[in-house]
This record gives structure tokens, sequence and C-alpha cells, in this order.
């Protein structure tokens, strides 16, 4: 008997559920400009959690209202935002791994609600949790769900997927899964200089020993041989990194297929990018290009992909400093995570003198209430309020 559809009833993409601000929300109604006194807020014209993270909060939230003396499990982090996952582990969700997870958080059973993060994640994880007989929610943003699709594809005609993606990333290790429990072939590049070396072999300027010496673990799948495996491409991407390094990936492997074959009939190529992480990334550029921006103030969870993304988008334009939230923020220093290495940096005298203009964005994973309160932070770092002074 099939199972009867029923519309999902987060289906509106312009509807916030959840961690709404009212700055935040005065801020998306006009100009995306505020200022207070010597500061000029800007706004990125698209920021903050997209659709798919807003529809994955709001079904955790409606599974804590739905059972209430039920013992309810995130696989792991729902999304990379550290302030969201604690907001859920105080309400009592406990989680299976990763950095919210007890020590010893004990077993699921049969009676227990497990909830799959906005990632997905990997088939062994789910044949584990259908076993265990437990009541399955899937949060998957139905953007993760394109690449998935056209990795099997891959498989099915024999080409190896080649992912730009990040290996330690739930997404991608879900990706990889997929593609190995059909038996196909996978490589993860993570930026271009990985890309550039994959090329060099597919030029034969690279041995196949001297490939594999490069690859950490886990990205390649088992039994990868470049000699056979490399014959037949097919790109994806996971769908929050570098829309622009994503679109240089695809073009070097394709400009290396055809000097290798005198043709691109065995390369493949979908940009998976999601639409808000394109949206997100494409805002922050046309704020750089208005040119009045002194600095740019990238607030989201460490982790997060895309947030990192969102820093690297005005590389060389002006300062962008990724900050976790308004703990980051003082007077006389910014407490930041550089992009490129993921180290900690502290910045003394970040905020100029006089008259500034900072820009703000948000990673898609980012609740509206932190975004409203780091800007809050960076006015009052400059000796201003968020609330405009009375009239005498």
């Amino acid at each position: 008997m099939t199972k009867k559809h029923t519309a999902d009833p987060y289906a509106d993409a312009h509807q916030r559920y959840s961690y709404r601000s009212e700055l935040i929300e005065s801020l998306r109604s006009g100009d995306g400009t505020m200022t207070r006194g010597r500061v000029t807020v800007h706004t990125a014209r698209s920021f903050g959690f997209c659709w798919g993270v807003d529809r994955a909060v709001a079904m955790v939230r409606d599974a804590i209202e739905a059972h209430p003396d039920g013992s309810i499990w995130l696989l792991d982090q729902i999304i990379h935002n550290p302030r969201v996952n604690a907001d859920f582990k105080r309400a009592g969700v406990r989680f299976l791994r990763g950095p919210f997870a007890e020590d010893d958080p004990g077993r699921p059973g049969p009676d227990d609600v497990i909830i799959i993060p906005a990632f997905s994640a990997r088939v062994e994880d789910m044949r584990h949790l259908e076993l265990l007989g437990c009541t399955i929610i899937d949060t998957t943003c139905p953007w993760v769900v394109r690449p998935h699709r056209r990795t099997l594809r891959y498989v099915e005609d024999g080409y190896t997927t080649v992912i730009h993606g990040l290996v330690r990333h739930e997404e991608t290790a879900a990706s990889c899964s997929l593609i190995a429990s059909k038996g196909g072939q996978f490589v993860v590049v993570a930026d271009r200089r990985e890309a550039e070396r994959l090329c060099e072999f597919v030029l034969g300027r690279l041995s196949s020993a001297e490939l594999l010496k490069g690859f950490a673990h886990g990205v390649c799948s088992e039994g990868f041989d470049p000699e056979q495996h490399l014959a037949k491409i097919g790109t994806i991407n996971q769908t929050t990194m570098l829309a622009s390094e994503t679109r240089e990936i695809e073009s070097l492997i394709r400009a290396a297929i055809r000097e290798r074959d005198g043709g691109v009939d065995q390369f493949r190529e979908l940009n998976t990018i999601c639409k808000a992480t394109q949206e997100n990334q494409d805002a922050v550029s046309e704020m750089a290009e208005r040119g009045v921006l002194d600095l740019v103030i990238v607030v989201g969870g460490y982790d997060s992909s895309n947030t990192r993304n969102l820093t690297r988008v005005g590389d060389g334009r002006f300062p962008s400093y990724h900050v976790i939230g308004p703990e980051a923020i003082e007077a006389g220093v910014i407490r930041h995570r550089d992009p490129a290495s993921g180290t900690m940096i502290s910045t003394p005298d970040w905020l100029p003198e006089g008259g500034v203009h900072v820009g703000f964005t948000a990673g898609a994973s980012t609740p509206d209430t932190l975004l409203g309160e780091t800007v809050g932070a960076v006015l009052a770092a400059a000796g201003e309020t968020v609330q405009p002074a009375s009239s005498p």
C-alpha cells in the first residue's frame, strides 16, 4: 500500500518560523541600512537562515512539542550553529554524536524519536536507525537531495564523482556514503589546488602513486584506482561551498579531459550550490561593489562552511571578520576565525575612528536574534546604541 503523500507544512519559503529579531526584521523590510551616531549599518540583500535551515529548526521544535514525555535524539548537530544546538539540548534533546553529545549519552530505543540533521546522514546510519525501529524525523534540506540524485546517475553510468567539498563535513560524508553503498567511486577536492593535482594526473603529469600519496583518509573511495576510475568524471559540490571556486574547479577538470581525450564526452557536471548560499554570496559581492564599506562582519558558527565562504567573498576588498556572535566584539579587539587556516585571531584597533560604514551578513545557519545582538555589540563598541537618541 502506498503511503499517502502529505504537503510539507514548512513549504512557505518566505515564512520565518524561529529566532525572529525585531531589529533584523526592520532592516529587512527597509533598505537594509541604519545610522546610529557615527556608525552606518549596511545589511546584505540576502543573509541568515535559509528556508531549509529554518524548516529543520522548526521541525525539531515541533517534535519537542509533540513528544513531551518521549526521548528525542539528534543524530548530530541539527545545523552548524552552537546557540541553536545548545537551545535544543537545554530543551531535553540528546545528541548521539558530535560536540553536543555527552560522554555516555546512552542508547536510543524503539520508542524514541531520532532526528536526521539538515545535512542528511550516512547510509549506514539510516540502516542502523531503521533496524532500531524508532521514529525517524528527516530534516534533510531538499537542496542536499539534489546532488544525491545526480551521484546515483553517475554511478549508474560508470562515472566517478568528484565532489568539491570538505571531507569532514556531514553533507559530503553523506554523499560519499551514498556513492559507496551503490558500488560507485568518489574523490573529494577541497579547493582549486587539490583539483589542479587531480588534473595533473588526468594530463599524465602525475603518476597514480603520486596522486594517491597526497590523499588524506576519506578523500577517495575504497579501492580507488586513478587509472581506471578517472577515465570518466562527473562533478557535484557540497551545497555550501564558494560558488566561484566550484566553477573554477569544473572548468579545470573539463579542460583537462578535453586536452586528454580531444572532447568532453567523458565529463559531466552539475553545480549544486544551494540557491540561498548563492544568493548570500552574491549579496556580499553587491555590497562590496557599492564601494562604501570600511569592513564587514560575518556572523555564524565556526563549523559552518557557508559562513566561512561568505568571509572569503570580500577577500582583498575590505577587512572581513567571521565572528561567532556578540561575545567576539569589544571596543579594542575583535576575535574572529581566519577562513583560510581556520585559526582564531584577535585583531586590535579593528574599528576605525570617526564615521564608519559596517557591512553585516550572516551564514545560512545563523539565527536573526544572534545577528541582531552582534549589530548591537558593534554599535556599543563604537559608543553608540541600537535605539536612536530621543528628541530633546
